[in-house]
């Protein structure tokens, strides 16, 4: 199994005691060895270090935050972002458009981020893991926005001199080129592979593109 994050929303406030009888739970999203930025910004706002949800540990590996005032910070966010025209301007609506109904649809009082898997990969302590997120990232969400933008905008250009490599290697070649240089198709498809990658890793990066009420951990209402 993925070691992976993990996203709910609440309609109780979990550093103030265990879930109790009757209240809500909503699973929204899940990632495989990662953090998307999306989880971190929804948790920012009135965020707080949390025991956990999923497992019974004794210190905080959790962080909670205000699920309305987050999700306003997300939505901020993403029309920055659609404005910088470094993601496909059509597929960030769409998933834009997703992002707000899903969030809509699932509103509680809290949102929690569950990172307990994350940290298993690591060699510190799980606490000590979250407490750094928290102070590192989560706390100073602005200045992390700012350097997010930069690193994709670092990362499309990349993309850019990737496509323009394709586009020069597939240009019609003369009889003697054909004659005196290998063919580049393999060439290009090997270009054109990593273009889709790196394409993807900024969808995950973003994590917007995978919401879900039904994770590995469920919880019944």
């Amino acid at each position: 199994m993925a070691n992976r994050s993990y996203l709910y929303s609440l309609d109780f406030d979990r550093t103030k005691g265990k879930r109790e009888k009757g209240e809500k739970i909503f699973g929204l999203s899940e990632y495989p060895y990662s953090i998307p930025l999306s989880y971190k910004i929804l948790v920012s706002q009135d965020s707080k270090n949390s025991h956990s949800i999923n497992w019974d540990y004794e210190h905080p590996i959790a962080i909670q935050g205000n699920f309305e005032k987050g999700r306003q910070k997300l939505v901020d966010f993403l029309s920055k972002l659609s404005n910088e025209n470094i993601f496909d301007k059509g597929e960030l609506e769409r998933q834009v458009s997703e992002t707000k109904k899903f969030l809509d649809e699932h509103k509680l009082e809290n949102i929690i981020l569950e990172c307990g898997e994350i940290y298993e990969m690591g060699n510190e302590k799980l606490e000590e893991q979250n407490r750094k997120l928290f102070e590192e990232e989560i706390l100073k969400i602005d200045e992390k926005l700012e350097e997010a933008i930069a690193d994709f905008k670092q990362e499309k250009i990349n993309i850019l001199n990737l496509r323009s490599e394709i586009i020069e290697l597939s240009k019609p070649r003369s009889f003697f080129q054909k004659l005196f240089s290998s063919d580049k198709t393999a060439e290009i498809q090997k270009l054109e592979e990593k273009v889709k990658n790196k394409e993807q890793e900024m969808w995950n990066a973003l994590g917007i593109n995978f919401w879900s009420e039904i994770l590995y951990f469920h919880f019944e209402l």
